[in-house]
């Protein structure tokens, strides 16, 4: 199940990896955190990250870390500070500031990586993180509370 849940990750971004920074990856990684707990998470997320990073050319000892880091930094939330939470609408935020998170942290290893003034980056990078905050928001504010019950039931009916 862990490796069919790191497999959609992977694929719905090669789908959506076209449309820049539009995909479904925080809501996803919000889905199995909320599932899964955070140890179950964190291998799904490896598991992506690699995949990603092989597939992509950047297994890099400098991008890779900061790309799991930054997409680890949600379940860790959601599996502690907020783990009694369970209504859309405060996850659909919480998932904005994990986007955003993710940015953040990506900013110093990208503008390192390609040579490019930082302040430069980061005001270039401002669109681009509004359309992922976007595409964090609104999944999880419509789908979130339907995909969980599904997610649940098919994570319990493998377990037993």
């Amino acid at each position: 199940m862990m490796a069919a849940m790191a497999a959609i990750l992977f694929l719905q971004k090669e789908i959506l990896a076209g449309i820049p920074n539009v995909q479904l990856v925080s809501f996803l990684i919000l889905l199995y955190a909320k599932c899964t707990g955070l140890w179950r998470t964190g291998i799904i997320v490896t598991v992506y990250v690699l995949l990603d990073s092989v597939f992509w050319g950047s297994l890099n000892p400098i991008f890779t870390p900061a790309q799991w880091i930054g997409w680890m930094l949600g379940p860790l939330i959601l599996c502690t500070l907020l783990k009694k939470v369970e209504d859309s609408i405060p996850l659909a935020f919480a998932n904005v500031f994990f986007a955003f998170l993710y940015c953040w942290v990506m900013i110093i290893p990208t503008a390192w990586l390609i040579h490019v003034d930082i302040r430069k980056y980061i005001l270039a990078d401002i669109p681009f993180e509004i359309i992922l905050a976007v595409s964090a928001f609104l999944p999880t504010l419509l789908l979130y509370e339907p995909m969980i019950r599904i997610l649940r039931r098919l994570w319990n009916g493998n377990m037993q």
